[in-house]
């Protein structure tokens, strides 16, 4: 898993932000995979991540954050009932 993480950072960032990026969704709770964007704010030195949920969190380094609920990360909730199909062929 952590192999994952820095190989997809590698490809998004330079090697110095890298470490700020990851340390942002481990702040946050955030995997990796549900990372839409992220980017480091040259003037604030601010990480930036925004979320398949569409949740937009700036991140300094050694900053105290609340993680983020299950729908703000993945934006699928998993509380939401199924619902019952109207039409197709999962209609009986």
């Amino acid at each position: 898993m952590a192999d994952e993480k820095d190989k997809a950072a590698e490809k998004t960032a330079g090697k110095g932000t890298d470490k700020l990026i990851l340390e942002a969704c481990d702040a946050y709770g955030i995997e990796w995979q549900y990372v839409m964007a992220s980017a480091i704010d040259p003037a604030t030195g601010e990480a930036i991540l925004v979320t398949f949920g569409g949740k937009k969190v700036r991140y300094k380094k050694g900053q105290q954050v609340q993680k983020l609920g299950a729908v703000e990360i993945t934006g699928v909730n998993p509380d939401a009932k199924k619902r019952k199909p109207i039409t197709g062929a999962a209609k009986k």
